[in-house]
Order: structure tokens, then C-alpha cells, then sequence
């Protein structure tokens, strides 16, 4: 017989693809407008076979990303702006 019935090593580190020249562009490329799909198929015109969350990882390590602000808090008047004041001068005069 050969081999051998013993389990094989599980896990372990992985290099980052996303180093060096590869990680200049990245910083570069991400002064404008982008996203973490867009990223990664132009890293894959480039010849970079990478998949979504190292592309993700990047972005987060090298604090790129940003929080969208909800459509209600964008559409929502400012508190205590014109439509507030409106508001107490119509109370005021009741």
C-alpha cells in the first residue's frame, strides 16, 4: 500500500494578491466614483484573477469605504430649518 490515512493540513495563510503595483493602481483607481464589482473586473482586464472579498478587504483595510446615507435622512428636511419655524408661527398664531 501507499499513502497514507492520516488527514492532510487544513487552513493556513494565504498571500494577498492586492500588494505592490497592483495595490498602487488600486489607490489610484479608487479616487473616483467606483464599486467592489467594478473593481474587480477591471482588476480582471488587468490579468488579476481576484475574487470579491479581497477586493472588499482592500477597500476596508485601506479605509475606502463609506456608509450611504439612508433615502429618508437625504430627502428629510433639516431639523428646525424653515418648514419647523412654519410650523410654530402657525401654532403661535392659533
Amino acid at each position: 500500500m501507499t499513502g497514507s490515512a492520516a488527514p492532510g493540513q487544513m487552513g493556513g495563510h494565504r498571500p494577498r494578491k492586492l500588494v505592490g503595483a497592483h495595490r498602487d493602481w488600486l489607490l489610484e483607481r479608487a479616487k473616483a466614483d467606483f464599486t467592489l464589482r467594478g473593481l474587480q473586473a477591471e482588476l480582471a482586464e488587468r490579468g488579476v484573477k481576484v475574487d470579491y472579498r479581497p477586493v472588499w478587504t482592500f477597500a476596508h483595510d485601506e479605509d475606502l469605504s463609506f456608509k450611504k446615507k439612508r433615502a429618508s435622512r437625504r430627502t428629510a428636511p433639516a431639523q428646525g430649518g424653515k418648514a419647523a419655524q412654519a410650523m410654530e408661527e402657525v401654532s403661535e398664531a392659533t
